[in-house]
């Protein structure tokens, strides 16, 4: 069987067009101040997940042709790289539009690093969105590697005729083996010396992020063979009960975050996948229960009900210190192998925190 069709199943015109809708509008958020409520203190010898690492951050782009799976025409993915970068990078000019320096020098004190590969989401989706994500994970000493999606870019979704429904099927074929190239691409670039990458990437230990529709190929690399690159996924609101293959084929550590009030991606949908994941693999859910589909973004223009961006809803702010908490103790105790950051992942740690309602399973 082929992979387009391993990944197709129970997949309908008119649920993808639900999931493409969906992620047309994932850039919401406020700007007031909360505080995260630990019950814990933290770990000796590590910094608290929400607090910005020791690295300052450089960004660069790379662009591959890849052949599309569907039409054996070339598909470039112009792909963006954040980095920790050297001690230098601290003097540089940041560019706020691309969350680093650009093209600063790499740091290289603690190499090979890990590495983190991100799915962006459908229609208003674009590999620099969200820039906070990338850029935090980056300054904790990931390598995050994030290509395009042709047929469901922000660019052509926007545009007079927006996307169509050929382009998003066709894009929903083609987006796994986006992130397996991309990901191959950039660890050929580590093996040249002519490259500002080499000797910097671990293929070892690689990771798989995504939103929306992004955090559905997640959730589709979890569970097939072409998973096996990566050593642990973590997706954000992405669908899974409607649109993913049954959870029993997961093959490696998982974390699903949900909103309670995300009218896209239901959180009913997340918890019914997450209760048929078992127990023989780490699992984690993390559900918000005033949270909706657009608190993964860097922004929200548009507080309406739809999007849950409103002055009852959870500030944006607060949504990106939850996120950045428990999605960088995630990858650095699966992925970085840094286990002084596995006590963060114990319910116990923000038991008090009234904005969460998360589940751990360890086997």
């Amino acid at each position: 069987m082929s992979v387009t069709s391993r990944l197709l199943p129970k997949l309908g015109l008119f649920a993808l067009g639900f999931l493409l809708l969906g992620c047309l509008l994932t850039a919401c958020g406020s700007s007031d101040k909360e505080a995260i409520t630990q019950s814990t203190s933290t770990p000796a010898g590590v910094l608290d997940p929400s607090s910005p690492g020791p690295y300052p951050v450089g960004v660069t782009e790379v662009t591959f042709e890849k052949t599309s799976v569907t039409t054996g025409e070339p598909r470039a993915l112009k792909t963006v790289v954040w980095y920790p970068a050297s001690a230098n990078a601290r003097n540089a000019t940041l560019d706020e539009e691309v969350g680093g320096a650009r093209d600063a020098e790499p740091a290289r004190d603690e190499g090979p690093l890990p590495i983190i590969v991100w799915s962006h989401g459908a229609g208003g989706g674009y590999p620099y969105a969200p820039l906070y994500y990338a850029s935090h994970l980056a300054s904790y000493g990931f390598v995050v590697i994030a290509p395009p999606h042709p047929g469901n870019l922000h660019d052509e979704c926007s545009s007079g005729a927006g996307c169509t429904q050929e382009g998003m099927v066709d894009s929903y074929l083609n987006r796994p083996e986006d992130l397996t190239f991309t990901l191959d691409s950039m660890l050929k670039l580590s093996e040249n010396p002519d490259s500002p990458f080499y000797l910097l990437l671990d293929g070892s230990r690689v990771g798989i992020s995504g939103h929306s529709f992004g955090g559905n190929d997640t959730a589709r690399l979890a569970e097939t063979e072409m998973g096996a690159p990566f050593s642990a996924a973590l997706a954000m609101a992405p669908c899974t009960a409607e649109f993913v293959a049954p959870p029993d084929e997961v093959t490696m550590p998982l974390m699903i975050m949900a909103g309670d009030r995300d009218r896209r991606c239901l959180s009913t949908f997340e918890q019914t996948f997450f209760d048929g994941l078992g127990d023989s693999l780490p699992h984690f859910f993390l559900v918000f229960p005033r949270g909706g589909h657009s608190a993964y973004g860097d922004t929200c223009p548009l507080p309406i009900p739809e999007l849950a961006c409103g002055p009852d809803d959870l500030s944006q702010e607060k949504a990106h210190q939850l996120i950045l908490f428990y999605a960088t103790a995630f990858f650095k105790t699966y992925v970085a192998q840094d286990e002084g950051y596995a006590a963060f992942l114990d319910p116990a740690a923000n038991s008090e925190e009234p904005d969460i309602r998360y589940t751990a399973v360890l086997p």
